[in-house]
């Protein structure tokens, strides 16, 4: 029993520090892209075009207005061209989400793919060693 209750120890010991290693692994994914949505990188957009996703959503908003006023100012090419750039924008933002999402989901999904295969291990260890070891007793 005294063999049981270490190995469940040591079990929970690596359970523990496995799970301290994924959120150390975790949150350096959260410092990255948190590095892709608040700050942009010069060169890397086309022209007008923001590179991080406030930036993008913040030029879409304005121009969004710009294209409002013109219209009731009965403005329609300008206010074309405006809702244009809007359209830029907002598929830029899809593009930097759409980098987000994907690097979240693939962390997210190796780790609970390491996750399980280390409970179904340490289930089986664990069942393993307390199942009655057979002892020969003759008669």
């Amino acid at each position: 029993m005294a063999r049981m209750g270490c190995a469940l120890l040591i079990l929970v010991a690596v359970i523990v520090g496995y799970d301290q290693y994924r959120i150390t692994q975790l949150q350096n994914e959260v410092r990255a892209i948190s590095g892709k949505v608040h700050t942009s990188t010069p060169g890397k957009a086309g022209e007008g075009e923001a590179t991080d996703l406030v930036s993008s959503l913040a030029s879409a908003e304005r121009h969004v207005l710009n294209a409002k006023e013109l219209l009731d100012k009965k403005k329609t090419a300008q206010a074309q061209a405006e809702l244009d750039k809007v359209l830029a924008n907002l598929k830029s933002a899809n593009s930097v989400s759409q980098d987000i999402v994907g690097t979240v989901a693939d962390t997210l999904g190796k780790a609970r793919d390491k996750t399980i295969r280390v409970f179904q291990k340490a289930w089986k260890d664990v069942s393993e060693e307390s199942k009655p070891k057979k002892v020969d007793v003759e008669k």
